[in-house]
């Protein structure tokens, strides 16, 4: 590929020029930005320092060369590696909060985080009980800890633990930690699911597993391929680790505690492996699909 020199001179101008560029490219999404235009205001407004929902309209914003080189080197990177654009740039944004990534997390793009920011409404019985908030959380196959950072910042007087078979994920998670100065409530754990966890009981357990079946590896566009495959695939019909957590999860919750798990598309097998239990899937107000919530009591019977 030939350099990639970017011309425009305004913002909107030069997002219509990324966003061709983009489309012309045969690149996949859905890490975080579903569009090439997504991506394209996002590269601009990472590279001008403004906020990802700004007005490219705005009075006095002007594209510098330095601006245009910076975007056009990111953006052929984009192009010639397949590589999700938050990698490149360190950094994405989920339920408003910005969250530092790299190739040793999955990109942050759970619907639970809606979830948390309704405050696990009508679920949690102490949701509009100032008094009867959730005081210890757990976040399993925790990754960058957004999910349990987003639970920290909604509820300031909890604990949370954050725990990861991996402990790269692990230290971007105590660096997420550390940008919002939360180390005193929020701590990480390093655990293959429960087997490092302390027996301890917790109000809301937070569980966005690996959940795709490890034959559709070779399928998935090679965006994904830049993720770790280990938070992502997960034996033959994908909920390997799903079950792990279900058969355990009474030992771990409160007895008004809530488990959220995320299994994505491997809803149906779910059901199908776990017949006789009826889930509850959410309709969450921003999208997302296979996430139910099971309260401590229709955990009991999982255990095994």
């Amino acid at each position: 590929m030939h350099a990639l020199i970017l011309k425009s001179t305004t913002v909107p101008d030069l997002i219509n020029e990324i966003t061709t560029a983009l489309e012309q490219s045969d690149l996949s999404y859905g890490h975080g930005m579903e569009t090439a235009l997504d991506e394209a205001a996002y590269l601009v407004s990472f590279t001008l320092g403004l906020p990802p929902d700004f007005d490219p309209y705005m009075a006095g914003l002007s594209v510098t060369a330095s601006h245009r080189d910076a975007i056009s080197g990111l953006l052929q990177k984009r192009i010639e590696e397949r590589k999700p654009l938050v990698y490149l740039l360190g950094e994405t944004w989920l339920a408003g909060y910005k969250f530092i990534v790299n190739e040793h997390v999955l990109v942050p793009r759970s619907p639970i985080a809606s979830l948390i920011q309704e405050r696990f409404f009508p679920w949690w019985i102490g949701a509009e009980e100032a008094d009867a908030e959730p005081i210890v959380i757990l976040d399993l196959c925790s990754g960058s800890g957004c999910l349990g950072i987003l639970a920290a910042l909604e509820f300031p007087d909890a604990e949370v633990l954050l725990t990861d078979i991996d402990p790269k994920a692990l230290r971007v998670a105590e660096q997420n930690i550390a940008a919002y100065k939360l180390q005193n409530r929020v701590s990480t754990v390093l655990s293959d699911v429960w087997r490092q966890i302390p027996l301890g009981q917790y109000d809301i357990i937070l569980a966005n597993p690996p959940y795709v079946p490890q034959h559709e590896q070779s399928e998935l566009p090679t965006e994904y391929q830049h993720e770790p495959a280990h938070a992502l695939y997960s034996g033959g019909d994908g909920l390997d680790v799903a079950k792990k957590i279900l058969a355990s999860s009474s030992q771990y919750l409160t007895a008004d505690g809530l488990l959220v798990l995320e299994v994505g598309e491997s809803a149906d097998a779910l059901e199908q492996h776990f017949a006789d239990t009826e889930f509850m899937w959410l309709a969450l107000e921003n999208g997302g699909e296979g996430v139910c919530v099971l309260t401590a009591q229709e955990c009991k019977q999982f255990a095994s």
